[in-house]
């Protein structure tokens, strides 16, 4: 009986898992971060593992729209 406990708390898991991943992938990205999100898409950087990430500066300059707001 165990075991089928434990197997229900693995399933529901990752049935919890999935369907968050799926209402995840229909949610469109806010007007606001559209021009970030797209420049993160993009990225490269980690790829080149040269150290130096601009993804940093589109950090900042969101961080810096949401105080100015």
């Amino acid at each position: 009986m165990e075991f089928f406990i434990g197997f229900a708390v693995v399933v529901g898991v990752i049935a919890l898992y999935m369907g968050s991943m799926f209402l995840n992938a229909k949610t469109e990205v806010p007007e606001e971060c559209r021009e970030a999100y797209l420049e993160a898409q993009s990225c490269d950087t980690c790829a080149m593992r040269s150290g130096i990430c601009g993804f940093k500066d589109v950090l900042e300059t969101i961080r810096k729209k949401e105080a100015g707001q």
